[in-house]
């Protein structure tokens, strides 16, 4: 992960942090508190598919950002429109 991304896990030693071991407390933290760069880099790093399963079983996520990325990760059908 990017040393930038520090911020974002103050409450954990980073330096510790594993992709591979701490991929979903990454991806739950990130989705909660980052900006449009650090998603980014995550949906790149660990692909939308993941990331809409995360979102669908997290009990970490906030219900607001929960809700958000629910719609943001939908397809919207022309059908619809």
């Amino acid at each position: 992960m990017p040393e930038d991304f520090k911020r974002y896990f103050w409450d954990v030693a980073f330096e510790e942090l594993s992709w591979e071991k701490n991929q979903r407390f990454i991806v739950e933290r990130l989705l909660n508190y980052s900006t449009v760069k650090e998603i980014k880099w995550l949906i790149t790093a660990a692909g939308k598919k993941y990331i809409k399963t995360v979102v669908k079983n997290s009990r970490n996520l906030n219900v607001k950002t929960k809700n958000y990325w629910n719609v943001m990760l939908t397809p919207v059908s022309r059908k619809s429109i």
